[in-house]
């Protein structure tokens, strides 16, 4: 069931149009977060990229509660990604980590059909997403986890590079609420009506 519906929720051009511009609204917004957490990582050291982490996954959570489209989330992320590259301390490689930071959300809402949209749901999908990123990206760039002779060796306590995963989800799932937050305080503005998120926002679990 779930399949079918979502095979026959087609992307419009309003779809394609929205998503575009929150996506580059957000992208503009992290390229003003990389270097404010620059700054801090100067201060905090390592543990910065675990707090900070959750706000650089708003384009997978802000523009899927929005769109709700199949592939809003990857979409989203990528968009802002690419913007984010064009100015920012870390060079292209923010778009591979885009990919990824779109990936576990996107898995989230596609096990939702894309049609649960609740502060739960977009926690949940928050976190994994952190969680999925973290694996897949932050443990290697950070130098938390190394292969030696094909296997990965942990290079920090593992009780540690756990604490920072823990920290990690956490602001992915604040993330997450942060993402529903803006969505809904954009509805009353009139520049969503027509969406899902305007015409349901009261009657959302």
């Amino acid at each position: 069931m779930a399949s079918s519906g979502l095979t026959s929720r087609a992307w419009s051009t309003r779809d394609i149009v929205v998503t575009a511009a929150l996506a580059v609204a957000v992208g503009i917004s992290f390229i003003v977060y990389d270097w404010i957490y620059i700054l801090a990582r100067g201060v905090l050291g390592p543990i910065t990229q675990s707090i900070a982490e959750g706000f650089w996954l708003l384009g997978a959570l802000l523009v899927p509660y929005v769109v709700r489209r199949p592939g809003s989330a990857l979409f989203g992320e990528l968009i802002a990604a690419i913007v984010e590259a064009s100015f920012n301390p870390f060079g292209i490689g923010v778009i591979v980590a885009g990919v990824l930071e779109g990936i576990g959300a996107e898995v989230v809402f596609l096990a939702t059909g894309y049609r649960r949209f609740s502060w739960k749901v977009m926690a949940v999908a928050g976190a994994v997403d952190a969680l999925f990123f973290f694996v897949t990206y932050v443990v290697w760039t950070s130098g938390y986890v190394a292969l030696t002779n094909g296997a990965p060796v942990f290079k920090l306590a593992p009780l540690t590079v756990l604490g920072f995963l823990v920290l990690e989800m956490i602001s992915g799932g604040v993330a997450g609420w942060l993402g529903k937050a803006i969505g809904d305080a954009l509805v009353p503005t009139g520049v969503l009506d027509g969406f899902a998120v305007a015409a349901h926002r009261k009657q959302e679990i």
